[in-house]
């Protein structure tokens, strides 16, 4: 029995020393722009972490002791080339790269997005109610002109990376990206708290601003985007055979896609619907800083939107 909890401390302490040193690797991958680096740093990774487990162990033997396990230093350095360090190898190989793996494919599909798929949350179709937020680059043809096609996409790969922390801060969720265009959604509580669904844009525009140099120096322009956000309700189902996703159907994804659409006509970097700023008021002190531009009836409503447009430095 002590050696079955000695062995679940081990599995902890193995799980915190994989961590750390998964974390401080995860810095170095991101700069790393080949798969063969990235691999060789993941087997680093799972190697060091190996021998960090039984060092550690060695040390806090007196803790957690073990039968047969190494009391003394040149028994330890003896373990090293034992069958039970190269058992241990492969067990940090395998639960690793399990763990690396599904790390990446939640990175990919988004935040949470993975076990929802796994759970079956969306099988059946729900009703939700969101907020989304429309974002694109102001005057787009005429840079992917001006730059060529190679140029303007790393201008495009820039943004959507520079924006990853103000998603990330604002705790929103990144929907799709299509073309120069990304779209972003909250639940309602969570949009509203805070300001998050407005602050993010406000957030990504400070980077921007903060990088101008780099952008004025690498594609002669500082990128300028333009944004439209509405709440409503919304039906989120899983679709797809082949290829699946979690995809939301409904009036108030289209309709914030027609309030971004309008940012150039009435000038504006940024564009909310009425219905989304009751919310906000409801959940923050009386919202300031924006401009009623009248009740606007979009292309395909029968309905009039109530606009609005927020002030932008």
């Amino acid at each position: 029995m002590q050696n079955i909890t000695n062995v679940l401390w081990s599995g902890i302490i193995a799980g915190i020393i994989w961590g750390v040193i998964f974390k401080l690797a995860k810095s170095i991958r991101n700069q790393i722009t080949t798969y063969f680096l990235s691999i060789t740093v993941s087997l680093l990774v799972n190697v060091s972490s190996a021998y960090l487990l039984i060092y550690c162990m060695y040390h806090m033997g007196e803790l957690f002791p073990i039968d047969d396990f190494p009391a003394t230093f040149p028994q330890l350095l003896s373990l090293y080339h034992s069958q039970l360090f190269y058992a241990i190898l492969v067990y940090f190989f395998i639960v690793g790269s399990l763990i690396e793996i599904f790390h990446e494919i939640d990175r990919k599909l988004g935040k949470g997005v993975l076990l929802k798929f796994l759970l079956g949350r969306y099988y059946k179709p729900k009703e939700e109610k969101r907020i989304f937020l429309f974002m694109d680059l102001k005057s787009s043809t005429y840079y992917a002109e001006k730059l060529g096609h190679f140029k303007y996409s790393r201008l495009i790969q820039d943004c959507f990376k520079d924006i990853s922390d103000a998603v990330r801060d604002n705790q929103a969720q990144i929907y799709q990206y299509v073309g120069d265009e990304v779209v972003l959604t909250w639940k309602i509580n969570d949009g509203v708290k805070k300001m998050r669904c407005l602050q993010v844009f406000y957030d990504f525009l400070d980077i921007l601003e903060k990088k101008k140099k780099y952008y004025q120096k690498t594609y002669g322009m500082v990128p300028i985007f333009k944004a439209g956000v509405h709440s409503g309700k919304v039906m989120v189902a899983e679709v797809g055979e082949l290829k699946s996703e979690i995809a939301y159907h409904g009036d108030a994804i289209n309709t914030a896609s027609r309030i971004q659409g309008l940012c150039n006509s009435y000038e504006s970097r940024l564009l909310i619907s009425g219905d989304l700023l009751i919310e906000l008021n409801k959940k923050n002190a009386k919202v300031d800083g924006y401009t009623y531009l009248g009740a606007v009836l979009l292309t395909g409503k029968k309905i009039p939107t109530e606009l609005y447009s927020c002030l932008v430095n």
